[in-house]
């Protein structure tokens, strides 16, 4: 029963393989690398985040939603299977809430990163479950008004990042974003959005388009989540 790696040893994630490997979780990993792409970029400014949309031709584009608002200064962008996407966004709005009733502030940003991966972890850890197969990239304005980036895996890991990508294009957009993006953060949203379409051009064989392309942006001098409308986006992908 055990003779192949990985055979018998991915019937829970409780099960730990001869190599130390949990393959459970590894799968969800991977369903991760099948979902589209989402980019995640921090500047100054704020908070840039963008995702493409897979979609059967007579889809209703707006039903199709990449990126969530959870709190006025705070949103995620997803990849992987949206039903696990759904129910860890419910989570984080909870807890958005909860954090407010408590300690009359809103919730900073690796706060909620560190709830969401407390949830993953938990599904990683007994047997009769899987774990959620969703990446999630948080982006926030916290109570400083200083903008924040994290992301988190399907394990239970978060890590704090400058620019992120999730989903099938994170090799060609992660290293389009690796030569490009301006380490000091002297950017504008504006250019930070326009970089993040360039890296997703990168990823995508298709061609970018309103509805294809959601893009939301989160402003330090604001500090409100604002999901670009249809104009907005077709401005910036005519440019």
């Amino acid at each position: 029963m055990f003779g192949i790696s990985g055979a018998g040893y991915d019937m829970s994630t409780s099960i730990f393989s001869p190599e130390g490997r949990i393959f459970a979780a590894e799968y969800a990993k991977k369903a991760v690398e099948q979902g589209a792409t989402s980019i995640g970029v921090l500047v100054n400014e704020g908070v840039v985040l963008l995702a493409e949309k897979k979609m059967m031709p007579l889809q209703e584009p707006d039903s199709v939603e990449k990126i969530s608002k959870i709190d006025d200064h705070i949103g995620v962008a997803t990849s992987g299977f949206m039903a696990d996407a759904r129910k860890l966004i419910q989570e984080a709005r909870i807890k958005a809430q909860s954090y407010w009733l408590t300690y009359e502030e809103i919730v900073p940003g690796e706060v909620l990163a560190e709830h969401i991966c407390d949830l993953k972890a938990q599904y990683t850890q007994g047997g009769g479950i899987r774990p959620y197969g969703v990446a999630m990239i948080i982006g926030s304005v916290d109570q400083d008004n200083m903008p924040r980036l994290f992301v988190t895996d399907p394990v239970g890991t978060y890590w704090g990042f400058l620019a992120a990508v999730i989903g099938r294009g994170s090799t060609p957009a992660g290293q389009f974003l690796e030569q490009n993006y301006d380490k000091s953060k002297k950017q504008t949203l504006t250019h930070a959005i326009k970089l993040a379409l360039d890296a997703l051009r990168q990823a995508t064989d298709s061609e970018l388009t309103a509805d294809n392309v959601e893009i939301a942006k989160i402003s330090v001098e604001t500090r409100l989540f604002h999901r670009l409308r249809r104009e907005e986006k077709e401005e910036f992908l005519g440019a």
